[in-house]
């Protein structure tokens, strides 16, 4: 620890290499999920990766055998559907909660009328 251990100038944050574990490949290829549904039920917080606008222009810049070598592209497109496929869940979950069969309402409609009788009158 020196003189420039408290100094201002020493305050730069490291720069991440393009293959970091820390960088959000889905930004760097498109957008991140995290960004995706905020505000909804299906919110996933906020991203615990980097978003760095200088790694997107060198993904962007990257030729296409470059991008290959990466993977981020397949990546993303995994992790994509992972998110379709937990919302089509969800969709098929609410909708079999809304779907009654005639039996299935015949016998709420029989325990409303019980419980509707059996209440103590006051």
């Amino acid at each position: 620890m020196g003189d420039n251990a408290l100094s201002a100038t020493n305050t730069r944050a490291p720069q991440l290499s393009i293959t970091d574990p820390k960088v959000c490949r889905s930004y760097l290829v498109g957008t991140c999920p995290h960004s995706l549904f905020t505000n909804t039920k299906s919110d996933l917080g906020i991203c615990h990766r980097q978003h760095s606008e200088a790694l997107k222009t060198q993904y962007d810049a990257a030729d296409e055998e470059q991008k290959r070598k990466w993977g981020f592209e397949w990546d993303y497109a995994r992790d994509m559907g992972r998110i379709l496929d937990d919302c089509n869940r969800k969709i098929t979950q609410a909708q079999s909660r809304l779907e009654k069969t005639p039996e299935e309402i015949k016998m709420t409609q029989s325990l409303v009328r019980i419980a509707g009788l059996c209440q103590p009158h006051e």
